[in-house]
């Protein structure tokens, strides 16, 4: 999710490589169309983005929501949305879940970049402290504030116990909660992702480390290896209720499928990837196996505890999202599709969705659960879909413009603080 370091690559062949990612509100790069969804877009400095990324971010998005409005219905209305034993919509909402994991492999894709373009490309060299820097300036503000917030609803609002929540809270805050609890949070459950995405903006350069491998093959080669190793360790070794369950050991790959995807991107592509029709193809036939592929019983209950998945799944999955991942930006209409100005817009918010949309549906599915007019699951959970998606649009796009936006902006602290020290001195008083 958004894992990237404000940094420039100026010099780098197309100058395509300035992220998506590295937004800044202001500049001359909003795209053409309504102005209402301009104010919505991403921007960066050099007026250059790579819109695929947002796409794709979209999709990820898309399948988180999905899954966490079938199980609230699920819970709030069983009597209607039990979980159907068939049915491909079933199927896809279910195992939503697996979205983070589509999410991993694009946060792989923007942080291996810059270090990938210094190694492979010739690029500046990435300053750590500048890396660091950005991440806290760039991504704490709206998780911190949003974490607060929910903190002070569930005290004041629910009546939970301030005492109880405090810990729960100062671990999450600090990215430690699934490592002391072995458990999501309570405050706000999607932050477990957040914290293995912490974890690995720390170790990534280190890892960037394998972009110094000089020969193409050997450098890929063992890419693919380190991957396959995370992948049976995973899936051998680590089972719901340990600590590492909810850690980058277990997700690991995932993020180097995307370092997979930045070392094509730079050097078979050169930032100008050709499209071709076969590409289309990939999609087309992809995009729904991948989906069907995802096992039935993975999520056997409305908790969040998923089963071991089959071997053949488990192995097949990250590579068959790598080729996927390809096809967005090599296919003619697949990249139509992840450029389009509305997917990309909404794919752009992913941040600001992800860390609300699942205590918003917990109040928006209060009043909507009633909603169940046919006998058909699918055709019911397709209308609260409908229903749901513009309620849930709302708060978020005001947090997004408001609070992530803003910090978007590089030099946003010095201009907050040069603000504060305009201000009128306070009267005094005697």
């Amino acid at each position: 999710l958004d894992r990237c370091p404000d940094l420039r690559l100026d010099g780098l062949p197309g100058q395509r490589l300035i992220l998506a990612a590295v937004s800044e509100p202001g500049s001359a790069s909003a795209e053409q169309g309504p102005r209402l969804l301009a104010s919505f877009r991403r921007v960066t400095t050099s007026g250059s983005f790579i819109g695929e990324i947002d796409g794709l971010r979209f999709v990820a998005i898309f399948v988180v929501v999905l899954f966490h409005l079938a199980v609230g219905l699920s819970i709030k209305a069983p009597e209607s949305y039990a979980r159907p034993a068939h049915g491909w919509l079933a199927t896809v909402a279910w195992n939503g879940f697996r979205g983070v994991e589509l999410f991993f492999v694009i946060s792989g894709f923007i942080l291996a970049l810059p270090f990938a373009a210094h190694f492979l490309s010739g690029g500046p060299r990435v300053g750590l402290k500048q890396y660091f820097l950005r991440r806290v300036t760039r991504l704490e503000p709206p998780y911190v504030l949003c974490m607060l917030l929910l903190f002070a609803l569930q005290v004041g609002v629910r009546g939970r116990s301030g005492r109880a929540l405090w810990p729960h809270l100062a671990a999450s805050l600090g990215y430690l909660h699934n490592l002391i609890y072995a458990s999501e949070s309570p405050i706000n459950n999607v932050a477990w992702s957040l914290e293995v995405e912490i974890q690995f903006y720390l170790l990534a350069p280190l890892l960037a480390v394998l972009f110094a491998i000089r020969g193409k093959l050997l450098r890929r080669a063992t890419l693919v290896a380190l991957c396959a190793a995370s992948t049976a360790f995973a899936w051998q070794f680590l089972q719901p209720g340990q600590r590492a369950f909810l850690s980058l050991a277990r997700f690991l790959h995932f993020f180097l499928i995307g370092f997979l995807l930045a070392d094509v991107y730079l050097i078979d592509w050169a930032q100008k990837p050709a499209r071709s029709l076969r590409w289309d193809l990939v999609s087309l036939v992809g995009w729904p196996m991948l989906f069907l592929a995802w096992s039935s019983s993975a999520l056997p209950a409305p908790g969040l505890s998923p089963a071991p998945e089959p071997a053949l799944t488990a192995f097949l999955f990250p590579a068959a999202v790598f080729f996927l991942y390809c096809a967005a930006f090599r296919g003619e209409l697949t990249n139509r599709f992840f450029n389009n100005r509305w997917i990309s817009t909404v794919g752009g918010m992913c941040y600001t969705i992800y860390l609300l949309h699942n205590p918003a549906l917990g109040i928006i599915l209060t009043q909507t659960r009633g909603l169940a007019p046919s006998g058909s699951y699918t055709a019911n959970l397709l209308l609260q879909l409908v229903v749901v998606t513009p309620l849930l649009l709302l708060p978020c796009a005001g947090f997004f413009l408001w609070v992530e936006k803003p910090c978007m902006r590089r030099d946003w602290p010095r201009r907050l603080l040069g603000r504060m020290a305009a201000l009128p001195p306070a009267p005094e008083t005697r």
